[in-house]
């Protein structure tokens, strides 16, 4: 029994020696791993520059050679693949393509109703290369990459090709075509190209012998008098397709162009980190300055961000479905644009219900690549159109003063957007009629952006909301122009649910202005996020800054088939690594802080607020009215006959009775926003009476036949928060009853009283302090853009639009000059604590805000001056 108790101690101490063995090694080979310094796995990309080996550089690589295992390889390959579905379904598709251009685009396919290949014989072999000669061999001396290769191969063929085709001709008889290729022979030109962008041709350098066996029958019947002609037509089609100089641009099986995945609306991004590196930009256009990459991460894709007098504006591309008839269910008006100092045509309202991403007060600038600036121009191009068109469009965003960022404030942000979940309207917008024009005093409340030191932040959110969500934009530094232009800079950025795209454009920067050179906007989930941890890099060509480039492009290979211009504005190498912060796609909230890009001395990263989205109301606002005349219903695009129908009165859409169930269950209502209260004073412009009752009537006076005179009467404005109302500022103003206006009498006197004539720049004080003197008339607006017509009507077209462009021009800077002052006004009573100082600088923001409209006023009478002498231009 001791025995036996003594050889299980021993076991038990053997046992824990061998435990305490391995933990006393296991702790020490700790304590030195920890001692070695922390490497981890790389933060950036290792992307090795391509350089051809020494092998091939050594060797002579021109002079003829002959392709016995090149043609060992590609035979092999035949015969097994020939029989497969695969080759012999992209054979019966690549023919099936040739009859059908023979059917549509060709004399002898008038003859015919219908071709159909009927059978298909890949024949005994591949044609066989004699020998292979190296003609061009072009590398670029700097980026050491082959630009061009051409390679001459003497090809043979007896291999016995055949197909056989059936054709319906127009009598109703029957058509059967075999045809043999018994030989062919010839040099035929492989070449490929990386300019303007990579593919493939190729081409016989000269005819190339062509044997054919041909049969023919005719409702069953030899008819052996046409295979010499159909003979004939295959070697003339040949000569014309596929001998130089002609041939095809090709892609397939070498080069794929990188397709964008579809972002599926209802899905959600994980939120985590992204580290983006812009390694180089490649085959850009061609640029006098250096060139910079912005990338921006945001909810949806922009072209660019711009800021232009008083205001931002996102650049939108929007493509919309026209519907059954001549109307395509957008409304459209031309007036005045106070932030751009000039006249546009504006989107009114929208009831197409396939037309969502456009919103009431978008801008538009360009309708199938063509600028617009008059309503006949906009409607004769999209008559002209057929079942799509495509609109780019500026929409306003508000101005927040933000100096947390310091850039450059001239420079253009370089963002694509084909479509934003914000929209256009501001605080005080929502309560303002259609018909209402925008003043730039109610722009200039937070500043004018050409004049702050800091970029202005754009927001439709409080404080609150935009800590909790910031898209991030960076910008790299400048790199000299180049065929390769190397970036290799990584930007940390923080996604969040609501980011959908990534948006990069490439600038090049300019002495006044920088020009955009392309842009791509990638969808965050499919193709920035890639699910297995790493660096994943992939190419993407840049899309043209301009639609109309594309067809205006002046290229050697425009006339080629196959040539894709979109192709030819460069592409740009991109890395992703994304690592996910666990949490579920649905959490729509983030604690972690926006990550801070690479310290760098010379890029650049601006914090914008997020844009949130801005829920509109659900359902129409419909209430029966009366019209006048015969008016369009904005659902069914029917006219409304009894004139009796409903119309919204939020986004003023007219429906018909039977149709208004269908549209309050389609779209929701356009102009129906939320209200948050406003912290800033704000401006609300009332509603215009009658035009008609309102316009200017000239006052016949000594010596006043070479003076233009404006009746011209500042609009009723009410500032709430202001020292002229001590309404609170939280209230919201409401647009005043057309019933409650001021008294006729009083109209009548204003109209009829010549306030002012301009002639000259130095009046423009005079002129304002009369304007000034009557703050509260209404109809000064309509009746500027009518008395506008005389203003230097008496003078030459080309002496009076000279007139009228020196005077805007002085106008615009007393806008500007006042916006500066305005904005400094507005931020010393921000930051002033005493109430009586406080009240004081609230009175000079008002009056600000008054001499702003009263300029305002002034600009849309030369605006209007201006307009019809263009119109007078058109009709001479």
């Amino acid at each position: 029994m001791g025995f036996l108790v003594f050889l299980v101690l021993m076991l038990l101490c053997f046992i824990a020696g061998i435990a305490v063995t391995i933990f006393v090694q296991w702790y020490l080979f700790n304590l030195y791993i920890d001692k070695l310094p922390y490497v981890g796995p790389a933060s950036k990309p290792v992307i090795a520059p391509f350089s051809l080996p020494k092998a091939v550089l050594e060797e002579e690589p021109l002079g003829k050679e002959p392709a016995g295992s090149i043609n060992a390889l590609l035979q092999f390959l035949f015969q097994e693949c020939r029989n497969t579905k695969r080759v012999r379904k992209w054979f019966r598709h690549r023919l099936s393509l040739e009859l059908e251009e023979l059917l549509t685009r060709t004399t002898t396919g008038k003859l015919f109703e219908k071709i159909v290949l009927r059978d298909l014989d890949l024949g005994s072999h591949l044609p066989a290369i004699r020998s292979i000669e190296v003609k061009t061999l072009s590398v670029d001396p700097g980026t050491k990459l082959i630009e061009e290769v051409e390679l001459c191969l003497d090809l043979e063929y007896s291999g016995g090709f055949q197909l056989s085709i059936d054709a319906s001709t127009r009598l109703s008889k029957l058509a059967h075509v075999s045809v043999k290729v018994n030989e062919l022979s010839g040099k035929g030109m492989l070449k490929f190209t990386r300019y303007p962008y990579t593919h493939w041709c190729f081409s016989f350098y000269n005819d190339p012998t062509l044997q054919l066996e041909v049969e023919t029958q005719f409702q069953g019947r030899s008819w052996a008098q046409v295979n010499s002609i159909i003979a004939n037509q295959i070697r003339k089609s040949l000569k014309r397709k596929h001998t130089l100089p002609f041939y095809k641009i090709r892609y397939k099986p070498f080069f794929v162009k990188p397709e964008i995945d579809s972002l599926v609306e209802e899905e959600e991004t994980q939120p985590g980190l992204l580290e983006l590196t812009v390694v180089e930009a490649t085959r850009l256009s061609s640029s006098p300055g250096p060139v910079f990459c912005n990338v921006a991460i945001d909810s949806s894709a922009w072209i660019e961000l711009t800021h232009s007098g008083t205001a931002s504006y996102l650049t939108v591309d929007v493509s919309v479905t026209k519907q059954p008839g001549p109307h395509i269910g957008i409304n459209f008006k031309q007036e005045f644009i106070s932030d751009k100092y000039q006249v546009g045509v504006v989107v009114e309202s929208v009831s197409n219900p396939l037309c969502q991403d456009l919103k009431s007060g978008d801008i538009v600038v360009m309708v199938e690549g063509k600028n617009v600036q008059s309503l006949s121009a906009l409607n004769k191009i999209i008559k002209q159109c057929q079942n799509k068109v495509t609109l780019r469009v500026e929409r306003k965003l508000k101005l927040v003063l933000g100096n947390e960022d310091k850039v450059n404030q001239g420079e253009t942000f370089g963002l694509r957007s084909r479509s934003i979940a914000a929209g256009d309207k501001t605080d005080s917008d929502s309560s303002n009629p259609p018909s209402s024009s925008d003043s730039p005093a109610k722009r200039s409340i937070s500043g004018s952006p050409e004049h702050s030191k800091g970029i202005p932040r754009l927001s439709l959110c409080s404080d609150a909301e935009m800590e909790a969500s910031k898209p991030q934009m960076f910008s790299t530094k400048d790199v000299p122009f180049s065929k390769v232009v190397q970036f290799n800079e990584t930007f940390k950025i923080n996604v969040l649910p609501d980011h959908k795209y990534v948006n990069l454009s490439v600038w090049s920067r300019g002495a006044e202005k920088n020009n955009l050179l392309g842009h791509i906007s990638l969808p965050v989930k499919p193709h920035c996020c890639p699910p297995s941890p790493g660096h994943h890099v992939a190419m993407y060509s840049l899309l043209p800054p301009n639609p109309n480039l594309t067809t205006s492009i002046g290229n050697s290979l425009a006339s080629h088939p196959g040539f894709e211009p979109c192709l030819c504005f460069g592409d740009v190498l991109l890395s992703f690594a994304f690592t996910g912060t666990g949490s579920s796609p649905g959490n729509q909230t983030s604690t972690s802080s926006p990550p801070t890009p690479a310290p760098s001395s010379s890029s650049s990263s601006t914090a914008l607020p997020e844009i949130p989205e801005i829920i509109s109301g659900p359902k129409h606002d419909f209430v029966r009215t009366h019209f006048e005349k015969v008016t369009q219903c904005g659902f069914c695009f029917k006219k409304i006959w009894l004139k009796d129908a409903l119309q919204c009165e939020g986004c003023l859409m007219s429906c018909h009775k039977k149709c208004a169930v269908k549209a309050q269950a389609g779209p929701g209502c356009a102009r129906t926003n939320p209200r948050r209260p406003s912290v800033q004073p704000e401006i609300i412009t009332t509603p215009p009476d009658d035009i008609n009752a309102q316009l200017y009537k000239r006052e016949p006076s000594v010596g006043s036949s070479e003076r233009s005179g404006l009746g011209s009467l500042l609009s009723g404005l009410k500032r709430a928060g202001s020292a002229s109302s001590l309404a609170p500022p939280d209230l919201v103003s409401l647009p005043s009853s057309p019933s409650h206006s001021p008294s006729q009498s009083r109209k009548a006197s204003v109209v009829e009283e010549n306030l002012f004539s301009l002639r000259s720049g130095e009046q423009i004080n005079d002129v304002l302090e009369a304007l000034l003197s009557r703050p509260h008339d209404e109809g000064l607006m309509d009746a500027a853009k009518a008395s506008g017509k005389m203003l230097f009507a008496d003078f030459p077209p080309n002496v009076r639009k000279g007139k009228i462009d020196e005077m805007m021009s002085k106008i615009k800077h007393e806008i500007d000059a006042e916006s500066q002052n305005h904005a400094a006004l507005q931020r010393e009573e921000q930051n002033s604590e005493n109430a009586t100082t406080k009240a004081k600088i609230a009175f000079l923001v008002g009056k600000s805000e008054e001499r702003l409209q009263a300029l305002t006023v002034l600009m849309l009478h030369c605006c209007a001056g201006l307009q019809d002498t263009r119109e007078g231009e058109e009709a001479s």
